[in-house]
This record gives structure tokens, sequence and C-alpha cells, in this order.
């Protein structure tokens, strides 16, 4: 069963799910400037049974396109969303293959979130903090599953859960309001800090990293399993 610190993390952590991705290539006109491009790394944590389970993620942008590179064996994985093509591919590099998915229309998610209940209140603080060299404000959630303070910076775009495309996801009217705002770091009641922006570098990438390798076999999505 999931404790309430779990859904109060994953609350904050997918809080920017189902919403389009092409805000996040605005973001940095928005805030005054040209789009964040470069490479942001993640600390992710989580408290299981047998202990505190860490695990760092490379975050890349460029030209509105993202890719989220997660370290393990064998080279790991990597999620890759192009807005451009409205679509989300998963690169698994042990198997040199590939997987395919469309990507979530807000238009659709918005209207699929119509008459659902929003439990979901968001509160601006206006206490200000620096987290890797970036500007964010505090910003408070809370809902009947939970409650989490998150840093949102608007310096360097939207943030965007890869995740989101393996599911089906809605967007509620709060969530709106953060859309072009990216977490530096979650805190949770008790203290414990399930993500948190360690290192943030404005540099140039090259378009390869947002592409499928021409060498990777392309492989069918599972199929979900109906809900229980």
């Amino acid at each position: 069963m999931t404790s309430r610190r779990g859904r109060a993390a994953t609350l904050a952590v997918l809080v920017w799910s189902g919403v389009a991705p092409q805000a996040g290539a605005q973001a940095g006109a928005q805030a005054g400037g040209p789009p964040f491009e470069g490479a942001v790394t993640l600390r992710m944590s989580a408290k299981t049974p047998q202990g505190v389970q860490r695990q760092q993620m490379e975050y890349l942008m460029r030209n509105g396109k993202l890719r989220v590179n997660v370290p393990g064996p064998m080279g790991g994985m990597a999620m890759i969303a192009v807005p451009q093509e409205k679509k989300m591919y998963m690169l698994v590099a042990a198997q040199n293959t590939y997987m395919e998915m469309p990507l979530p229309e807000a238009a659709a998610a918005a209207k699929s979130a119509v008459g659902q209940p929003d439990d979901v209140k968001l509160t601006r603080t206006g206490r200000m903090e620096t987290v890797a060299g970036f500007s964010c404000e505090h910003v408070q959630l809370a809902s009947r599953s939970g409650a989490a303070d998150m840093c949102l910076s608007k310096e360097l775009g939207r943030f965007v859960n890869p995740m989101e495309g393996l599911r089906q996801g809605s967007v509620a009217p709060w969530q709106k309001q953060i859309a072009n705002e990216f977490p530096l770091k979650v805190t949770l009641p008790d203290g414990t800090v399930p993500l948190e922006v360690t290192r943030v570098e404005r540099k140039r990438l090259p378009d390869e990293l947002f592409a499928v390798p021409e060498h990777y076999r392309k492989r069918a999505m599972p199929q979900r399993r109906p809900p229980v």
C-alpha cells in the first residue's frame, strides 16, 4: 500500500503532468530571456522498507525538446520528448531498441479534466530561495493526499514528466498556474526532500541527443493492463 508520504511525493513531482510540452519552449522568453538550453542534474530520493533510495537523473533541454537520462546497468535508459513531432521516445541502450508513443495533447487533457474534482490548494508564499544558482519561489500544495512545498523557478522553462506518456493523465485548473515553472526543490512536511536540483549548466547541446539513433530497432509498446 502506498504511504501518505509516498502519495505526497508523487503529488509534488508529477504536478506538471498533462500540460502540453510546447509551453516549455516559450517559458524562457516569458521570463524575460531566451529559452533555457543546457543540462539540469536532479537528485530523486524515496524512503522504502530497505532504507532511503536515491536516483540521479540528467535533464536536457534544447529548442523545446527534452531528454531525461536515467543511469542504470548497461547504459540505463533515456526518455526523449519532441513536441514538434508530438511524440515521445523511450530508449533502452542495452538492447539498442526504442519505443514510440504520442505526447498527451493539452486540449484533450483539459477536456478530460472537466467535471473532475480538484481538491488541491496552491498557495504562493512569496518566500524566495537560491538553489543551484537559480532563484525560486516557495509554493505550497495541499490536498487530501498530503502536502508539499515546492521551490519553483521561472528561469529554466517548464518541467515535463517524461513518464506521462506511459499513462493517461488529465490536467486540473491549478496545474496551469505553474505550467511554465521548474521545481528546483520539493520538501515534504517531515523535512524529507524527494526532489532537488544539484547542478545547472547552460551549454549548447547537439541535436543528436534528441533523436533516436539510426541503429536502434523499434519495439511495440507493452499493452496496458486494464484498471483494477
